[in-house]
């Protein structure tokens, strides 16, 4: 096991360099000139070669990446163009918001998820099972954004029973523990901006759910009919032990195990599913700050917010698959 880890671990450390390392050189090699953002659109020629060497962007490519990672592990993650701000500031400022918005969206999807995809399985000749095919195909196929502006239309605009955009139109709660307004509002007692901040997330939040609705469903479901299908269960069958024990006791405990690896693709696909979504309902996370330095090219900043994600997802895979381990113990030979 201690094996185990140490070979993940390094294979992790591996993944994130790597994309880090490809991110640094795309931002760098596309067409473009960083330089606008950091000085305006009309500079002249000596502010120029000044900043180039402000930025080290008159070194060679392998220069500049050397210089890069020697920075990066001192943790300066370089200053972002537009906003003369250190990176890591800009990222920590925006980052409670994305995790809000995306535990809160991994919640949904899976609330959702695993008891449709757990009747489906129950009964498959039943409507249910039709209606869980529909919905999964829905959540795959329809593009987020349009599904975004769909409800904007429809529960802001013509019903007006929820907010259009942003994360809250109150002042931030008195004491911020967490930096999620959810819960930090819930610690305060503050009810009405509470209510403020859960309106707000409600849109983002299921539209965002909705993109990996139907990823959870079909594993569910199909991991519900291969167990289901194995000699134990129909041995449990063959003594008289009652359908409803069968199906949720035997069942549904050994058809979840796979359901575990799912949830830290699930994790990276909201986490790349926030950059259009904090875009389309003005969310200020780390999504709607990447595409802001993807359009002023901010390399630093996108870097930085690649950087982040990486490590995110990597880690939460890492977690998961000693997890899965440590529940399945016929993966530890």
């Amino acid at each position: 096991m201690v094996r185990f880890i140490l070979r993940r671990l390094v294979e992790s450390v591996l993944v994130v360099l790597a994309v880090v390392l490809l991110t640094f050189i795309v931002v760098r090699v596309l067409p473009g000139n960083p330089l606008t953002t950091w000085l305006g659109p009309h500079p002249t020629a000596e502010q120029l070669e000044i900043a180039r060497k402000h930025l080290g962007l008159d070194q060679p490519l392998l220069k500049q990446t050397e210089l890069f990672f020697k920075n990066l592990l001192r943790g300066d993650l370089g200053v972002s163009l537009r906003t003369g701000q250190p990176v890591s500031v800009e990222i920590q400022r925006r980052f409670a918001a994305t995790l809000e918005l995306t535990t809160v969206a991994m919640l949904l999807s899976f609330m959702l998820g695993v008891p449709v995809g757990v009747l489906a399985a129950r009964y498959p000749r039943h409507w249910l099972a039709r209606l869980e095919k529909w919905l999964s195909l829905f959540g795959i196929a329809i593009p987020i954004f349009w599904l975004g502006m769909l409800l904007q239309m429809v529960l802001a605009g013509s019903l007006n029973i929820l907010p259009l955009q942003g994360r809250s139109v109150l002042p931030p709660p008195t004491h911020s523990i967490t930096g999620l307004l959810l819960i930090d509002t819930l610690f305060n007692g503050e009810w009405r901006k509470f209510h403020d901040a859960l309106q707000h997330i409600v849109m983002p939040s299921l539209t965002l759910a909705m993109a990996s609705f139907g990823i959870i469903t079909r594993n569910v479901r199909v991991s519900m009919a291969e167990v289901l299908r194995r000699p134990f269960i129909q041995n449990a069958r063959a003594v008289g032990i009652p359908e409803n024990r069968i199906f949720f006791r035997y069942a549904l405990k050994n058809a979840l195990i796979p359901v575990i690896t799912v949830a830290g693709l699930v994790y990276g696909y909201l986490l790349g599913g926030t950059f259009l979504v904090e875009q389309v309902f003005d969310w200020p996370g780390v999504g709607q700050l990447a595409v802001y330095s993807i359009l002023t090219n901010d390399m630093p900043v996108v870097t930085g917010v690649a950087l982040l994600y990486a490590v995110i997802y990597t880690g939460i895979n890492f977690i998961l698959d000693i997890g899965y381990r440590i529940i399945d113990p016929r993966l530890r030979g």
